[in-house]
């Protein structure tokens, strides 16, 4: 048998170590790749947002004076406070909530006000107020208090 020199097995143990080692490193490239993009962005959004928070801040406790001397680009780039933009929601939510009240109240009202008013039928147990009789048609006791006298002050 012939003995391998150093350079042929530098190579066999090279070749072995690549193929033990290939496959958990493309792994970990797929697996950054996969990740990598959802957390980048995810960083870049925590990013803006607490640089809007810094601006903000910054913003201010910077003097007025200096605010008015700045130039242009800059000023037209320096957070504007947000408090009135919530206050007028805030207030058209109060308006439109009064308003939407005002009408459901409005609708109940007419909901609920009297239909105008029709004479009961005629009968014994009927009304309490005096009912029209037909003078040829009609039988009605004189003696009874609700029917109404006729025209010449004689009763039916």
């Amino acid at each position: 048998m012939h003995r391998k020199s150093t350079a042929e097995q530098l190579r066999d143990d090279l070749r072995d170590f690549v193929d033990a080692v290939v496959p958990e490193v493309e792994s970990a490239v797929h697996t950054v790749a996969e990740k990598a993009p959802p957390l980048i962005n995810k960083g870049r959004a925590v990013a803006v947002e607490k640089g809007a928070q810094a601006a903000t801040s910054l913003t201010s406790r910077v003097p007025d004076t200096v605010l008015d001397r700045l130039p242009d680009t800059v000023s037209d780039r320096l957070p504007q406070p947000r408090r009135k933009r919530g206050k007028a929601f805030l207030v058209l939510g109060a308006i439109g909530l009064l308003g939407g009240a005002a009408a459901l109240a409005a609708r109940r009202g007419q909901a609920s006000s009297p239909a105008p008013s029709r004479p009961a039928p005629a009968g014994p147990a009927g009304s309490s107020y005096p009912r029209p009789v037909d003078s040829e048609t009609s039988e009605a006791d004189p003696s009874d208090p609700l029917v109404e006298p006729r025209v010449d002050g004689t009763q039916a």
